[in-house]
């Protein structure tokens, strides 16, 4: 029996020089794509609150870093959906 409100599905990705479960990471660059940003760091910006809005916990420190992963898979997403 399904719930109403599906859970957001954890997946893998690298960031930096380790790898990290990503709740939500599909849904955030859904939303990412019909968000209208366009540059690297509006998007980077989008894609980081996505993150933290779907629950993912993400130390200050390592934000930036967090960015660049998120920029590095939705561009890999975008391809895909060519």
């Amino acid at each position: 029996m399904g719930s109403c409100c599906a859970k957001p599905i954890t997946r893998i990705t690298k960031v930096g020089d380790s790898e990290a479960g990503i709740l939500g990471l599909e849904e955030m660059f859904r939303n990412a794509q019909t968000s209208g940003k366009t540059s690297d760091e509006e998007l980077k910006t989008e894609l980081l609150a996505l993150a933290k809005d779907y629950g993912n916990y993400i130390a200050l420190g390592m934000e930036q870093t967090y960015k660049d992963a998120f920029l590095r898979e939705y561009r890999t997403f975008c391809m895909k959906r060519m």
